[in-house]
Formats: C-alpha cells, structure tokens, sequence
C-alpha cells in the first residue's frame, strides 16, 4: 500500500470527534433495531434521521468533509442566524444606550455583567437574579469550581484550563478542599474564605452585602465547604462601572 496522509485530529477535536460518532452510533443503531421489528413510530422515524443528520453534518466539519449536507443544512440556517445576530446586536444597543429603569435589555445586560464575571473569576454560575422593587439586585453566588461547559468544543482545554484557575486561586490564598480522592474541589467555609469574599465582593460592588450563606458537610473528613451565598447590590451603578474597571484579583 502506498503511503496516504493522515488525518490528524488535536486533543479536543478527537474527544469531540469520538463522542459525535458515538451519539451517531446509537442513534443508527436505535433505528436499525426499530426498523427490523416493525416497531418504528411515526415520531421517531421524523426524529431519528434528523438526529444522525445532525451528528454526520457536525462529523463532516471535523473532517473538513464538505458535503452536499452539510452545505443544504448551512444555508438553511444561515439566514435565520443572520437574523437571530441583528436581533442580538439590537438588544445591545437598547440595553447599553436607554436608561436603566423599566427596560428588560437593560436588566438583563447588567445580570450577566455580574454573572460573567463570576465565572470569570472560577466560582462559576449566578442563580434567581432578580431586580427588586427597591431597585436593588439580589442574587445566589455559587460556587462550582469543577464545573466544565457540557456542550463545549474544547473540552480538554477547557479541563486544562480550569484546573489552571483553581491552582491560581490556592497560590491567591483561597483554602480549596478536595475529596473523591484528589478530585472535585470545593471552597472551604472557614475565616479566611469568608474574609476574601467579603473583600472580592465589596471592592467590586461597594454597595454589596452578604447576607445569607449556605455550606455542608463532605462525607470523608467532616469538612465544611460553600454551597452559595447571597448578595445585595444596592446601587445598581456599581454594576455598569463593573466593565470600566481593571480587575485586581491579587492581595
């Protein structure tokens, strides 16, 4: 056999590449089994083509196979994602251009102001924001230091990365817990934690209180580590200028 060139896939395109021919896998074999015993509903035979449809168009991009499909599906789409980005770009623009209150653009620009830069920061994900009657913001900050995107492209960067943060977050001072031998780290409640949120929060939102925390207890040494905390930000100004300035996650 003359020597052909390889196709060579990078860490995260093999994960993602096996995974999708997996999903394929099942779901051509699913339908096979239905097929031969007569048992294919109506549901699922709309469903079920349009599910391996998905998964070969998403393989034949990682092949850098342009298909026929694959180009069909891409200018079904295109236009509605044309669409669907003026819409987006528009709510910007509402949201950063009218005043602050009684638009839903606006709101919803400043939560995931605070929410991204949760994230940002490694504790990951805010839950139940809401903008009171007071004019106030409240919130759950969680703490989900292993979490990783479960729909990513990159999911082995994105574990390299993440286990990145959490080794800076230790050399910052954080006191990180592991259990499950090694594994899911969890942020200790303890003083020195509590300090640090208490300081992070308030110098990023000066008008920001803690008010209730939640925490329990591992099972393999009694340790108790963060759940959530609650925030108020009573001066909403504090989360427009959160943008403008430069973070100083360092003592």
């Amino acid at each position: 056999m003359k020597n052909e060139e390889k196709v060579i896939l990078n860490p995260d395109q093999k994960v993602v590449a096996l995974k999708t021919l997996k999903d394929m896998f099942f779901a051509v074999k699913q339908l096979h089994d239905w097929v031969s015993e007569d048992n294919l509903s109506q549901e699922m035979a709309g469903v079920l083509p349009h599910l391996i449809e998905g998964h070969f168009s998403d393989m034949s991009k990682q092949l850098n196979y342009e298909s026929v499909l694959t180009k069909e599906k891409e200018e079904r789409h295109q236009r509605i994602r044309e669409a669907y980005g003026r819409i987006c770009d528009l709510e910007k623009q509402l949201g950063e251009n009218k005043p602050i209150d009684g638009l839903k653009e606006q709101l919803q620009l400043l939560a995931s102001k605070i929410s991204d830069w949760w994230n940002k920061y490694g504790f990951y994900h805010v839950s139940d924001a809401m903008f009171t009657e007071y004019g106030l913001y409240k919130a759950r900050f969680c703490f989900m230091l292993d979490h990783l995107y479960t729909f990513s492209e990159t999911p082995v960067t994105d574990k390299q990365n993440r286990k990145q943060r959490i080794q800076e977050l230790i050399e910052e001072g954080w006191d990180i817990y592991y259990e499950e031998g090694g594994r899911s780290p969890k942020l200790v409640d303890n003083d020195n934690n509590r300090s640090r949120l208490v300081k992070l929060i308030r110098t990023r939102f000066p008008s920001a209180k803690i008010g209730r925390t939640r925490n329990w207890c591992t099972d393999d040494e009694n340790v108790f580590v963060y759940r959530d905390i609650e925030v108020y930000i009573y001066d909403l100004r504090d989360i427009i200028s959160l943008s403008e300035v430069q973070e100083e996650n360092h003592d």
